[in-house]
């Protein structure tokens, strides 16, 4: 629409300018006018086709230039004798389209030349955009990749610790061994149902955790307790899936190394201006501890972090009075 504008000004100045400043016939203005635009309109439009198919990767500019000033001359010469058929016996105007002559062509050239320069810009941005968003896509699709291989990698882990403790619990307990098998089914099959997710709810994941804890204390026993603190106000906060379940795994694995005596595991949410806080802490002695430091678990569940939120400041740990404990904050996102 802003090119048709452009063409239709350009016309009624010329019918203007010919007719009221060089006093020419009206009928005579419209017809130089349009045979004049239409040359231009014309070599733009052949140009733009040729710079569309094919342009040289290097000297564009000087390609560009060439052609124009090709198609401005050819065309000019082509509509030349039309010009002089609407002058026919008016030997002013044919005077002053022969003193003009040179002034048209500069003119078509400079106007072709300027269109091409401009497509040749848009042509490049257009270049710059699509680059642009075909990184975007392939950055997109290899956040997405890693985010499913972080979220994948917890669920053999979880899982070769179940296997291992009801391959234990076969020959001593075979009735706690079966009860581990079915809740370890129900936990899967849960987590299955919810593998394409990106998000659930708190509530959600408290039932996720309720599942991973009844397997764990078939394991543990009495020696396992953990509290959980729900604020009810909160329920629909979205978050990752499978969040909570590996830090409740690492509370408890650390808590319960190197002691039988019963340990509590408490987790406690609530809600801090526009965040989610969770912090979950278990008993802890330095003196201990296994050798591999922080457990499984809080590096990747960083990472997945950092590539959900963009910050790397959501996931913390600090010592306090013999309890480790692991503080979570999660930006507001609520279910819509």
């Amino acid at each position: 629409m802003p090119i048709v504008l452009v063409v239709l000004a350009t016309l009624f100045f010329q019918i203007w300018l010919l007719a009221t400043w060089f006093g020419f016939d009206l009928k005579l203005a419209v017809l130089d006018s349009l045979a004049t635009v239409s040359a231009i309109v014309i070599s733009v439009a052949v140009l733009g086709a040729v710079l569309s198919r094919y342009t040289p990767t290097r000297d564009k500019f000087l390609f560009a230039g060439l052609v124009a000033i090709a198609l401005s001359v050819v065309l000019f010469q082509l509509t030349y004798p039309a010009f002089e058929y609407y002058g026919k016996g008016n030997e002013v105007y044919l005077e002053f389209l022969r003193r003009s002559a040179p002034i048209r062509i500069f003119i078509g050239i400079a106007i072709t030349v300027i269109a091409s320069a401009a497509f040749i810009f848009y042509s490049r941005i257009k270049e710059l955009e699509d680059a642009q968003r075909q990184s975007a896509v392939t950055s997109s699709m290899a956040r997405e990749a890693e985010l499913q291989k972080l979220q994948l990698q917890l669920q053999p882990h979880f899982l070769f610790n179940s296997l291992n403790s009801i391959n234990a619990l076969i020959l001593v307990q075979p009735p706690k061994a079966r009860e581990m098998v079915q809740q370890l089914s129900d936990f899967l099959r849960a987590t299955l149902r919810r593998a394409d997710e990106q998000w659930i709810t708190l509530a959600q994941e408290a039932d996720y955790l309720r599942l991973y804890l009844s397997i764990e204390k078939v394991r543990f026993g009495h020696r396992l307790e953990v509290q959980m603190d729900l604020d009810e106000q909160i329920q629909m906060w979205l978050i990752p899936p499978l969040l909570l379940q590996p830090l409740v795994e690492n509370a408890i694995k650390f808590g319960l190394y190197g002691t039988t005596d019963k340990v509590v595991i408490n987790l406690h949410t609530l809600r801090e201006g526009d965040s989610l806080l969770v912090e979950i802490s278990n008993p802890f002695d330095a003196d201990m501890q296994p050798s591999e430091g922080s457990g499984f678990g809080l590096s990747g569940l960083k990472r997945r972090l950092y590539l959900l939120y963009s910050r790397n400041d959501l996931l913390t740990t600090r010592i306090e009075e013999n309890k480790f404990i692991v503080r979570l904050i999660l930006p507001e996102m609520l279910e819509t």
